[in-house]
């Protein structure tokens, strides 16, 4: 399991791209076999992401449930989910579940959600207020986890399942406002940027662990991940896949989508430099996008790095 101090990898499970890239069969049974071919070549978590309408995929919880019956070792994220779209004791039920089924395993990611007109209309979708997402992502948080502790409750009035992770599953958060880092600082167990440049992650990182300290917490407890995305080959095709990538999945050119994403191209050695840097920036764990409709073969290129980044 990914723990701070030492540096883990993860894989994005493509359940975006299932839907984006032909055949556009979107099948979910496939994100499982991806799963346990990335434990099999020795990846340290997998991760999927999560929204309704606004970048249609399969439900990530329901995803990783299933993950987590087909796996044994891996750590198993979601990056991120909107928890301010679901009701509090649900999702705590779901985390719990996943939990359990894992083995505690389960890290929930969490996020407010960005703006834009996609992520509001799947607020107004479900009826969750999308003006206060961030505060309510916070009050769903605090609720989770009291009923996950459900300290002085009798036991027949416990949620069940049980999580085996004492205190119910770790708890990410991405982000990189002020606010963002504030909350990361104070309230939760690590911080998951989409991190476009080392040099910032570095500074926010910085903030995120003077925050811990003011409320009297480790720094050193807060994982630092960081969320990345590559095509690893030949430098032009390379470059072509990851701006085909940003315009299927956010309808952006890739430039516009460097200013908000740490997204990198090129040859294996150009792309564990860049990867270097976000561990030399203090990064504990790296949970990396595969920007190709070709997933086994990118994996297989991710894995022959991570000897060289694990030294």
């Amino acid at each position: 399991m990914t723990s701070p101090g030492s540096v883990t990898f993860g894989l994005l499970l493509p359940s975006r791209e299932l839907a984006m890239y032909p055949p556009h069969d979107g099948d979910p049974r496939r994100l499982v076999g991806w799963a346990v071919r990335a434990e099999e070549l020795g990846l340290d978590a997998v991760w999927i992401g999560d929204s309704l309408l606004a970048k249609p995929r399969a439900e990530p919880l329901s995803v990783l449930a299933g993950v987590a019956a087909a796996t044994e070792r891996v750590d198993l994220g979601t990056a991120v989910l909107l928890a301010s779209m679901r009701n509090a004791a649900q999702l705590a039920q779901q985390a719990a579940t996943v939990d359990a089924l894992s083995g505690g395993r389960l890290i929930l990611g969490v996020g407010a959600g960005p703006p834009g007109a996609e992520v509001k209309a799947d607020f107004d979708l479900v009826g969750a207020d999308y003006d206060r997402r961030g505060t309510q992502m916070m009050h769903i948080v605090h609720r989770a986890r009291e009923l996950w502790r459900a300290e002085g409750t009798p036991t027949q009035q416990r949620l069940q399942p049980v999580c085996v992770s004492d205190g119910g599953p770790r708890l990410w958060l991405g982000g990189s406002g002020p606010r963002g880092l504030e909350r990361a600082g104070k309230h939760f167990d690590g911080w998951f940027p989409t991190a476009p440049v080392a040099g910032t992650f570095a500074e926010q990182l910085a903030t995120v662990r003077n925050h811990a300290a003011d409320a009297g917490r480790d720094p050193a407890s807060i994982t630092a991940a960081a969320y990345l995305t590559v095509n690893i080959g030949e430098p032009a095709s390379a470059a072509a896949d990851v701006a085909e990538h940003s315009k299927l999945y956010y309808g952006v050119e890739i430039e516009v989508l460097r200013r908000v994403m740490g997204t990198h191209s090129g040859s294996p050695a150009e792309v564990a430099a860049w990867l270097q840097s976000y561990i030399d920036a203090g990064c504990n764990h790296l949970c990396i996008r595969l920007a190709s409709p070709d997933v086994d073969t990118q994996l297989d290129r991710l894995v022959e790095l991570l000897p060289v980044l694990r030294r």
